[in-house]
């Protein structure tokens, strides 16, 4: 009897092998597209973080621009009222009487 259990063992063990190696195979594959969508993904982060850099760079810009806009109108009210201001000085003291000639 144990001769002849012998094909069959090697038969089971045989199918276990194969089964095992069905298994690595799977395995194997779905490894592979778990990487494939890694490299993805960490290409797109790449990318959003380029684009992120992208932003930053132009808020900074942006900001810098509206400054200057905002700078540069306080500057002209500022010298439109100093004129106004020299402009009535001088009209005043035109008008003095106490003004010596």
């Amino acid at each position: 009897m144990a001769l002849l259990d012998m094909p069959a063992r090697l038969w089971t063990f045989a199918r276990k092998i194969e089964e095992l190696l069905a298994v690595q195979i799977k395995t194997e594959k779905a490894l592979e597209a778990v990487a494939h969508r890694l490299r993805a993904i960490e290409d797109r982060m790449t990318h959003l973080e380029a684009i992120q850099g992208q932003i930053v760079v132009e808020a900074r810009s942006a900001a810098s621009a509206a400054a200057t806009t905002v700078a540069g109108a306080v500057i002209s009210d500022v010298v439109t009222r100093v004129t106004r201001m020299e402009i009535r000085a001088e009209d005043a003291a035109r008008r003095c009487p106490c003004r010596a000639s």
